[in-house]
């Protein structure tokens, strides 16, 4: 069953207003993509794009792994979600990645 990982890892000052992550999407064959988001947990305009962001990877990383009648088509919100959860579960860990995947 095709399925999309998604690792983040907290960066920078762990007491800090203002939260940075690496977040890596990974699929099938496809080359795993990385990106970084910033923001300030306070402004939901900045954690609103960094999701945003996030789906974007997340959909060009499936289109490079899985033809598209094979790959389920997860929702932006689907694709945001996986995203956010990600970053929740690695916000506390002070630098150790924390892993989610999407079954497709």
């Amino acid at each position: 069953m095709p399925e999309l990982t998604c690792t983040a890892r907290r960066l920078g000052d762990y007491e800090s207003r203002t939260e940075e992550y690496e977040l890596t999407f990974a699929a099938g064959n496809a080359e795993p993509r990385s990106l970084r988001i910033k923001y300030q947990a306070a402004r939901a305009f900045e954690i609103n794009a960094a999701l945003d962001q996030s789906a974007e990877i997340a959909r060009a990383v499936l289109e490079d792994a899985y033809p598209p009648d094979h790959a389920g088509r997860p929702t932006e919100e689907a694709l945001a979600q996986l995203a956010w959860k990600t970053l929740q579960s690695a916000k506390y860990e002070e630098g150790a990645p924390q892993q989610r995947v999407l079954e497709l």
